[in-house]
């Protein structure tokens, strides 16, 4: 048997394309040019085949789209504002408010024209007053605010118009009942509820109606204001413009009272200070410690008020008393002063006390802190403690005494040419000093400080030391003795009076500097 080819059975290899085949032929005849139109058709009907679907697949789509939700209802309220109250202002009568505490009625006693304008007030009336309290200082500016409401107000929105509860608005037990009355007799009462939980308004209804609307926060806060909140707070006088208080009083249970003043002429005076305290004894003052109480009488501020007195109870003031009375006279100008009072009461918390000013009925409350410095008012701590002050230029001799010794200074006056203030010369013992030295030691004398006020205004004893002054002016001569009073201490007599306790050994001081000038060892601190 003939063998055949071992290829001849099976089905012939498939020819490899060539590269000009898969190139194309650049003449676009033969089989190239054939296999490029074929290509061509191709990607348009696969084109057309998409477009097919994708128009297929729209309709498809659009069938088995579910039905879109119906709208939901309009929310029950609208987000415009809405008139509630419109009059014009000659119409309003009063208004009401009555809190869970208390009731009060403001009452527009202005007069209008036909066109509604405001007619000038008697001099003394007042536009807006409290019913029943015409003394009352009403805040006149707030007043016409609120007034102004049941003239004019207008919602920011409705709420609902067909509430189910005002207890969901807190309009069951409403912060505020306000009633807005009208000169033709007619009235309505609106209720100021809770506080929107979005909003810093609140809702707001009219009485016996199921419409709740939102009220701007001023509004609210103008009608829930309470009744004393109303009251003006400024000081009933003012005296921040004064720059010299003549005369200042301060009257204080289970103490001594205290004035305080000057002396009547700067030529006579002789004194280095014209300040006096004038009670509970005539004495000199100290200055710093006199100008605190001077500047804090005038800096009393009011941060509150109270009541009327006949509404108060444990104030501290009834009957006309006081804890502490304060009187000052103030200088207007050369010729006229004025005269304030205020009374301190007791405590209203622990930062505040009552206060009332001058001879009104309303009590005011300042802070603690305000009338803290009427606690030194004491004669302790506003006396001038040093018991020699004398001016030099008041002076001509000084003499200075004890059981076994004496001193003397004496001083001249020579008047200069060209100068306003003659040349004084010192004399110590009669001779000439330095006078420099001798000014120095006139410190010492003068310097002698006091030590504390005595128990015993009258007390006797054996003199230890004295010092005579010899004045040119009224009252000619000032004589200050120190008078054993224990071994610690010398009372000290002025004016018939031992109103001080001196140490002992502040005037052993002043003896051993007289003693040292004496010998020519005097060396003054520097």
């Amino acid at each position: 048997m003939e063998q055949k080819d071992q290829h001849t059975s099976e089905a012939p290899l498939k020819k490899l394309a060539s590269a000009q085949d898969l190139r194309g032929n650049k003449s676009g005849s033969g089989p190239a040019g054939t296999g490029k139109r074929r290509k061509l058709w191709i990607p348009i009907a696969a084109l057309i085949v998409v477009l097919a679907a994708s128009i297929g697949v729209y309709f498809a789509s659009e069938n088995l789209k579910p039905e879109e939700p119906a709208p939901t209802e309009e929310p029950s309220y609208v987000s415009e504002t809405v008139k509630l109250v419109e009059h014009t202002r000659k119409e309003v009568a009063s208004v009401t408010v009555r809190l869970p505490d208390e009731t009060y009625t403001i009452l527009n006693n202005n007069e209008y024209d036909e066109e509604g304008t405001k007619l000038a007030l008697p001099e003394g009336q007042k536009a807006y007053t409290i019913e029943g309290l015409e003394e009352f200082d009403l805040n006149q500016s707030t007043a016409d605010t609120i007034i102004g409401y049941a003239a004019n107000l207008t919602a920011t929105k409705l709420i609902t118009d067909s509430a189910e509860s005002l207890a969901d608005y807190g309009l069951d037990k409403p912060r505020s009942e306000v009633t807005m009355t009208y000169r033709d007799g007619k009235s309505k009462t609106w209720l100021i509820g809770s506080q929107a939980p979005t909003s810093s308004g609140s809702y707001f209804a009219e009485k016996g109606t199921k419409a709740v609307f939102l009220i701007y926060s001023s509004a609210v806060n103008n009608l829930t204001s309470t009744r004393n909140s109303l009251h003006n707070v400024n000081m009933p006088w003012s005296i921040a413009d004064v720059t010299t208080i003549c005369d200042l009083v301060i009257e204080t249970e289970g103490r001594d009272t205290v004035e305080l003043g000057y002396a009547d002429s700067d030529e006579s005076n002789i004194s280095i200070s014209t300040l006096r305290l004038l009670q509970p004894f005539a004495y000199g003052a100290h200055s710093d410690r006199s100008n605190e109480m001077f500047e804090g009488a005038m800096a009393l501020t009011i941060s509150g008020y109270a009541g009327e007195l006949e509404e108060l109870e444990n104030t501290g003031l009834e009957d006309g008393g006081a804890v502490t009375r304060v009187t000052l006279t103030v200088k207007l100008d050369e010729e006229n002063t004025a005269q304030y009072v205020y009374r301190l009461g007791g405590f209203a918390s622990s930062d505040k006390r009552y206060v009332q000013i001058d001879d009104t009925s309303a009590v005011y409350l300042t802070d603690t802190s305000n009338v803290a410095f009427l606690d030194n008012a004491t004669p302790g701590y506003l006396v001038d403690l040093f018991a020699n002050l004398v001016f030099v230029d008041r002076v001509e001799a000084i003499d200075i005494s004890t059981a076994d010794d004496s001193w003397r200074i004496s001083i001249e006056r020579e008047e200069v040419e060209g100068k306003n203030k003659p040349q004084d010369h010192f004399f110590f013992d009669g001779e000439p000093a330095d006078e420099s030295l001798s000014r120095k030691l006139y410190q010492v004398i003068i310097g002698t400080m006091n030590s504390k006020l005595s128990d015993d205004y009258h007390h006797e004893g054996d003199v230890y030391c004295t010092v005579k002054y010899t004045l040119n002016v009224d009252p000619g001569e000032m004589v200050v003795e120190y008078i054993d009073y224990d071994s610690e201490y010398l009372a000290v007599r002025r004016d018939g009076l031992t109103l001080f306790l001196i140490k002992r050994e502040n005037v052993d001081a002043m003896i051993t500097a007289l003693n040292q000038f004496r010998d020519g060892t005097y060396q003054p601190e520097t």
